[in-house]
């Protein structure tokens, strides 16, 4: 009896599991050799939306268009903006404020690395557009001295966060390694809820099958 409960109790705790929100991690590199693509809705549970008219885009340093240096030493262009490995994500040329949509609404924390040439800001929103937390930092990129990527991040104990704005005051900025929780998006590191359950199932079906046996 004492082995069904425990069993019964690891079921629940794989539910419990499957029902949170999964973290995950964006290094944009699956956008090699799409330089200047619009991210838009490509990446499932997030939406990188327009703003004032600009999409959020992939910037492919390896096509030697920006103006960009890396964590592995390679070197583009000026070299100006730091990033790591060869995609970046930014607004373009023109840049501006970009949001981005956690489409379940349910994040509870954003990071992102950056580099820009001016004070740099993330702001969290509810889905009533109240402001939840924000986060700034000064610039960075090599022409200040810096040669690396700098993170903000932004959080919320109700797991409420709808979506994001990124922005700095010059228009001269990208990001790079986003990371966070909000459901629906997908990190192949961490175990879907469905390979969650099957392994509560197999625990469950082990359980009984050894308990069969004995008796």
């Amino acid at each position: 009896m004492r082995k069904l409960t425990r069993i019964a109790v690891a079921l629940l705790m794989v539910f419990a599991i499957s029902g949170t929100a999964n973290a995950w991690l964006l290094d944009f590199e699956d956008g090699l050799g799409q330089d200047q693509v619009p991210i838009a809705s490509t990446i499932p549970g997030l939406q990188f939306t327009n703003t004032a008219g600009f999409d959020w885009i992939y910037g492919d340093a390896t096509t030697g268009n920006w103006n960009v240096s890396n964590d592995l030493g390679d070197i583009w262009g000026t070299g100006r903006y730091n990033m790591e490995g060869y995609v970046f994500a930014f607004l373009g040329t023109s840049q501006g404020s970009g949001r981005i949509d956690f489409l379940n609404q349910d994040g509870s924390f954003f990071t992102t690395g950056y580099s820009s040439a001016s004070d740099f800001f993330v702001e969290a929103y509810d889905v009533n557009d109240n402001l939840i937390d924000a986060a700034s930092g000064a610039a960075n990129t090599q022409w200040e001295g810096v040669y690396q990527l700098d993170y903000l991040t932004v959080s919320s104990g109700m797991n409420d966060i709808a979506y994001v704005m990124i922005h700095d005051t010059g228009n001269f900025w990208l990001t790079d390694n986003m990371s966070g929780d909000a459901s629906g998006v997908p990190d192949d590191a961490i175990p879907e809820p469905a390979t969650l359950l099957l392994l509560g199932a197999g625990l469950l079906a082990g359980g009984i099958a050894r308990r069969k046996a004995r008796k």
